[in-house]
């Protein structure tokens, strides 16, 4: 199942590689001569998170057990943090963008159902921008509740977590997914940016917010 799914998003990534030559030349601008290796790692990781493997986790988690607000980029297999802690017992949430943004047309219309049914599978919560009080109820319920602040760089949404912390007085927690040998790991209250120069072909550079 692993083979054939990174096979698959192996062959998608690369065709839209080289079929979008704006979205080329930003990630060589923002890469360089590395740009190819970066789309077969983001390709491989995204074949791996549609497995739904559970991961590793290493770093004190005692500080998620009266909720929190977990942050991180698109690095690494990001979409596989909700489903592992799900199954330790936590309840979990996670604040996401409609891929059309305010433009709706079929193929997002499309995109953004996979998405919706891809993560809540497991009883976790999607919510969009708008369901403030929706997040609010959520996490003084104890939840935890995930979300990604890089856009066009690594924290132009980190503001909206830290409104969400101070308004619920919850801890703001880094987290970091990614593979090592072939086995899935998450850190939890990890150093980001160090994640990122340690392994700078997991994160997605090819990545633009389509809403700030």
């Amino acid at each position: 199942m692993r083979i054939l799914s990174e096979a698959c998003m192996l062959l998608i990534a690369f065709c839209l590689y080289w079929c979008n030559r704006e979205r080329r030349r930003y990630l060589k601008k923002r890469i360089g001569s590395k740009a190819p290796l970066n789309v077969y790692q983001a390709a491989r990781n995204m074949g791996f998170m549609l497995t739904k493997k559970d991961l590793e986790i290493k770093g004190d988690t005692t500080v998620l057990r009266n909720g929190a607000i977990l942050y991180s980029f698109h690095f690494g297999v990001w979409e596989l943090m909700p489903c592992t802690l799900r199954r330790l017992g936590y309840d979990l949430g996670v604040v996401v963008n409609r891929y059309g943004g305010g433009r709706r047309h079929l193929f997002a219309e499309f995109f953004d159902k996979f998405l919706y049914k891809f993560r809540s599978t497991g009883n976790i919560g999607v919510f969009y921008k708008e369901d403030t009080m929706k997040m609010v109820r959520f996490v003084k319920d104890g939840g935890l509740l995930g979300m990604l602040v890089d856009g066009n760089t690594f924290y132009s949404k980190f503001e909206k977590a830290q409104k969400l912390s101070r308004l619920n007085n919850l801890p703001l927690v880094p987290f970091a997914a990614y593979r090592k040998n072939g086995t899935g790991i998450l850190e939890i209250n990890c150093d980001l940016e160090k994640r990122v120069k340690e392994r700078p072909l997991d994160y997605m550079w090819f990545y633009r917010s389509r809403i700030e």
